[in-house]
């Protein structure tokens, strides 16, 4: 599949700069007949050729060698056999030649087919709702009840008999009271699906480069880019800020109070920009723009933390220090942020698996990572109950949580030093390190229109879940 795309790719990429075949074989030097098998995938391509034909076309080795469509094919491939969409003339030969030749399209029919997928779901949720969603049910009982036994006191009202001036001001109220208890239950009901409709509203761009991370989690990819540049500079016997500076081609300034963390952090962001917009990872093209860039920004933070912080230290001081949110944050010099992104891009290397998410100073959410799942299913977190409005700067607040809809966790939530950046990691509740004993959960949640939990002393309006 990879010299498939490969040959095409260079045959279109040729054609579109208006190059002539037998040209670009005289300046790679190779036969225009070797060329010509290349590009009809009749023969592979070794590095050094690949490297030269890519540096005539202005075509970087990721793009080059397939690894930036590989998983743009596989969605391709899976809308082709999907039985609801696919069809037998969508050969699978024929996939490589869309890719090559018409990327935006085969990148637009993906994210189409992702947003396929994605409605297909809450369809499917929904219905499973409705058929096992006890408060729905009930709901849904009571308003055909009501209007059973409306219909019946309508019917007395109609028939036309003589009916007692006493008694049809009896029929008379009780209607009016069975229809104020039907117009309760219809309204419960329209906000419930009302808010099902919302939850199908376009993504931002920060939310779908959020998405996208943790659906493909690159921290594999991110470690191995700066274990390369941690082994430079054991091999070569130098400090981490002497590397960077001299792997760093972006002029990086510093103000003349900033100490060593300081610089380091400066130069790790600059070198780590760098290698993102080098290629990092080639299959952000698959995302809009806006998007893609969202997720430059996060990738860049990710490998800057990284090499900041090794992977292999990370894990050594947090066996050894239990995990500890204070005491690791005092092994870095107070910086908090670095430690709760590191705990929660790390949890496949023996770190606790923990959700990440941070604030600013008056609650809005600024990013989101690790395990998204342990997280509200929304960005906002309105809810004033949750530890990471009320940490302080200097000590962790852990909180055991019940969050509504999906069960306990543990949070635990610090300010950064000059408090206008709040962290919050959110663990699983049998997986916390250090979890407070005998404290009963804060019944928390993403905002109070879709929270379950009721009463609540904080609520500001009515849930719409709650019927």
């Amino acid at each position: 599949m990879s010299r498939t795309i490969t040959g095409l790719k260079i045959r279109e990429k040729r054609r579109s700069l208006g190059i002539k075949q037998n040209e670009l074989a005289q300046r790679v030097g190779i036969s225009p007949s070797y060329l010509n098998l290349i590009e009809r995938n009749k023969r592979g391509i070794g590095g050094a050729l690949l490297n030269a034909i890519g540096r005539e076309l202005s075509l970087s080795f990721d793009e080059m060698d397939g690894s930036a469509e590989r998983r743009l094919r596989d969605q391709l491939q899976s809308l082709a056999e999907d039985p609801q969409i696919g069809a037998d003339v969508m050969a699978d030969n024929t996939i490589d030649e869309v890719i090559a030749r018409y990327p935006a399209w085969a990148r637009a029919a993906a994210r189409a087919y992702r947003g396929f997928q994605d409605a297909d779901s809450e369809v499917d949720a929904l219905t499973d709702r409705l058929a096992h969603d006890p408060a729905l049910a009930q709901a849904v009982h009571e308003m055909l009840t009501e209007v059973t036994a409306l219909r019946s006191t309508a019917e007395i009202l109609a028939d036309p008999r003589e009916i007692e001036p006493m008694q049809r001001k009896r029929f008379e109220k009780i209607v009016d009271e069975q229809s104020a208890k039907l117009a309760r239950s219809c309204a419960a009901l329209a906000s419930y699906f009302d808010h099902t409709s919302e939850k199908r509203r376009p993504m931002s761009a920060v939310e779908e480069a959020e998405e996208y991370l943790h659906r493909n989690n690159p921290a594999a990819e991110i470690e191995n880019v700066a274990g390369s540049l941690t082994d430079l500079g054991n091999n070569d016997g130098l400090d981490l800020e002497t590397v960077l500076s001299r792997n760093t081609t972006t002029p990086v300034r510093f103000e003349p109070d900033w100490g060593r963390n300081r610089r380091l952090e400066a130069y790790a962001m600059a070198w780590a920009e760098e290698r993102v917009e080098a290629g990092l990872s080639p299959h952000l093209t698959e995302l809009p723009e806006a998007a893609a860039n969202v997720a430059k920004e996060r990738l860049t933070l990710q490998l800057a933390d990284a090499v900041r912080l090794p992977n292999q230290r990370m894990i050594f001081l947090g066996s050894n220090l239990n995990w500890d949110i204070d005491a690791l944050t005092a092994a870095m010099d107070g910086d908090s942020g670095l430690i709760f992104r590191r705990i929660a891009a790390l949890h496949r290397d023996g770190a606790p698996r923990a959700g990440w998410i941070s604030t600013d100073a008056s609650g809005n959410t600024l990013a989101r990572g690790g395990d998204l799942d342990l997280l509200p299913r929304t960005r906002k977190l309105d809810c004033p109950l949750w530890p990471i409005h009320r940490c302080m700067v200097g000590s962790s607040t852990l909180v055991p949580v019940d969050i509504s809809g999906t069960g306990e966790r543990i949070a635990c939530a610090m300010a950064r030093s000059d408090g206008l950046i709040r962290n919050m990691l959110v663990f699983p509740a049998s997986q916390s390190p250090n979890p407070p004993s005998n404290t009963m959960p804060t019944r928390v949640g993403s905002s109070c229109r879709i929270c379950s939990h009721d009463p609540c002393a904080s609520r500001r309006e009515p849930s719409v879940i709650n019927f």
